[in-house]
């Protein structure tokens, strides 16, 4: 296997957006896609790190969609959920 930033990146980032998948006061919906994005990246980076030959390109957004989907649920979590004013 060949570890590089990259993967060791990616993996990080799905293991992230997984567990971010737990946080209390999701729907099912928003864990289904924190789970499978997760699941994604991870898997994208072992698929990688296991190549002996080629060329894989890690694209921009696998460093962008990550810490936007985790900003997001944290968002849903805490408060994004619409609901009522007080006032």
């Amino acid at each position: 296997m060949q570890w590089t930033a990259y993967e060791i990146f990616s993996v990080i980032s799905g293991l992230i957006l997984i567990g971010a998948a737990f946080a209390p006061g999701l729907s099912l919906k928003y864990r289904a896609y924190a789970v499978l994005g997760g699941a994604f990246f991870t898997g994208y980076g072992f698929y990688v790190a296991n190549q002996a030959s080629g060329t894989y390109e890690f694209p921009v957004f696998i460093f962008v969609i990550p810490a936007v989907a985790v900003l997001y649920l944290l968002y849903r979590v805490f408060g994004g959920t619409g609901g009522s004013s007080a006032g």
